[in-house]
């Protein structure tokens, strides 16, 4: 049974492009906005028609069978999950009691200290 609004230029554009070895992705089509190819390529994958191989967390190809899927991420090289940088709110790898790394490059600056008849300044917030 074919759904005759999966019948329209985009649609067999995709199933051509679904057709080659590799396959196609959302980036690959010009001439149309990816959502637009998003949503033509999910209509045809939920009518059985396409296959989706996904090769990454945000990356899916679309094939025109599923042994040709299977192919393609055969041929991939394996991710690994990415490692999340450190960040303002990592904490570091050493415990607080542990002393620091001292070394001869290491430079040592003590501030002067402070004046004897400080009220209020900007420089030291906690007087």
């Amino acid at each position: 049974m074919t759904d005759s609004r999966l019948n329209t230029t985009l649609h067999h554009t995709l199933e051509t492009l679904a057709a080659t070895p590799a396959g196609f992705s959302v980036s690959d089509v010009t001439g149309h906005a990816p959502e637009q190819v998003r949503r033509a390529a999910q209509a045809l994958v939920a009518a059985g028609r396409l296959h989706r191989a996904t090769v990454g967390t945000r990356r899916v190809r679309y094939f025109a069978s599923a042994g040709g899927a299977s192919a393609f991420l055969k041929t991939q090289p394996s991710t690994s999950p990415a490692r999340a940088l450190g960040t303002a709110r990592t904490k570091a790898r050493w415990s607080a009691d542990e002393p620091g790394l001292i070394t001869a490059q290491t430079r040592i600056i003590k501030a002067p200290p402070l004046p004897r008849d400080v009220l209020r300044t900007n420089t030291y917030p906690m007087y």
